[in-house]
């Protein structure tokens, strides 16, 4: 997969048309609120951060298919010229329903961190969404990288699930 493409094809693609990192003081991008905040690595996206000494790489427990997914951490701020992936599509996800169809969804894990988590998909930026789907359609054309997404579009669904049930008790 040529990481470096789907970098370019988002680098300038924002969820607002403004600075949302003014809304929340880039939560997203600080560990304030809890210990250490990462994010998965696509499959073989590793290699775009070797020898990075702003980032930190490990073997998260998230499996799909028999492989364990990686996970970056940074350091609160980074050269927004090298954020992995998962930085430049978020609050947004490239979900993949059980039928292995695409479709551009809020990311169930920015509740708590993103204000823009209770915004409707249609208050997003139409040229950040329009990215987020063309890359989600690249990552879709490759086995390991669409077991990926479909295994972690399960997983979102779970968590999903887990809040429905909490808000309802």
């Amino acid at each position: 997969m040529d990481y470096s493409y789907l970098y370019k094809k988002l680098n300038k693609r924002t969820p607002l048309k403004t600075d949302c990192g003014l809304l929340c003081k880039n939560a997203c991008c600080s560990d304030e609120l809890c210990e250490e905040q990462g994010m998965y690595l696509f499959p073989g996206e590793e290699k775009m951060f070797e020898g990075d000494d702003n980032f930190k790489i490990e073997e998260s427990e998230f499996l799909y298919g028999d492989k364990k997914a990686k996970i970056i951490f940074c350091k609160g701020k980074c050269d927004r010229n090298k954020r992995p992936l998962s930085c430049r599509i978020f609050p947004l996800f490239p979900y993949i329903t059980p039928f292995g169809e695409l479709k551009v969804i809020v990311d169930v894990r920015a509740r708590g961190i993103c204000p823009l988590y209770k915004k409707e998909i249609t208050e997003f930026n139409s040229v950040f969404k329009r990215g987020v789907k063309h890359i989600g359609e690249i990552l879709m054309n490759e086995s390991e990288t669409f077991d990926f997404l479909f295994s972690l579009s399960r997983l979102l669904e779970e968590e999903a699930t887990s809040l429905v049930e909490i808000l309802m008790n």
